[in-house]
């Protein structure tokens, strides 16, 4: 019987050391495979830290030619300000010197209608003078309004 118990524990220690055997064994595998996965989890950390890095060197890149684009449409839009500022200058000087010239012309014809109504209530009591001949104040007031044009169109 103490044989029997010997070979009894004898197995159940043969059993043990094979179970033992059998632990270690998967030990190892999963020390293996906790290793891989702590590698590949830094690997991937450092791959996210590269990301990071290279987003945000993008980032400021796009940051910086997004200033730029905006400078320089700003830049653009105060020379356009300043153009139409310029135009509406010159527009505003013509016009006033059309405005000038018009009036003149006015000035001119109304003059020149009074003239030739004294001219014709005049020429009714003196017969003498011939038609052809251009009276002085008349010519005068011809050559006046243009002289007065050339005055207006200097710019003020």
């Amino acid at each position: 019987m103490k044989e029997a118990e010997t070979l009894g524990w004898r197995q159940g220690m043969d059993n043990f050391i094979f179970e033992k055997e059998t632990l270690r064994g998967q030990l190892a595998s999963l020390e293996l495979q906790l290793q891989s996965v702590n590698e590949e989890s830094l690997s991937r950390g450092r791959k996210i830290e590269e990301l990071k890095a290279i987003s945000a060197a993008e980032l400021a890149k796009a940051k910086s030619d997004a200033e730029a684009i905006m400078s320089s449409y700003q830049a653009n839009a105060e020379a356009a300000n300043a153009r139409a500022n310029e135009i509406f200058s010159a527009v505003e000087v013509k016009l006033s010197i059309s405005l000038d010239h018009a009036r003149a012309k006015i000035l001119e014809e109304k003059a020149t209608a009074l003239l030739s109504d004294e001219d014709n209530s005049a020429s009714g009591s003196e017969s003498g003078e011939s038609e052809d001949e251009v009276p002085e104040c008349e010519a005068l007031e011809g050559a006046a309004p243009e002289d007065a044009a050339a005055e207006d169109m200097t710019p003020k």
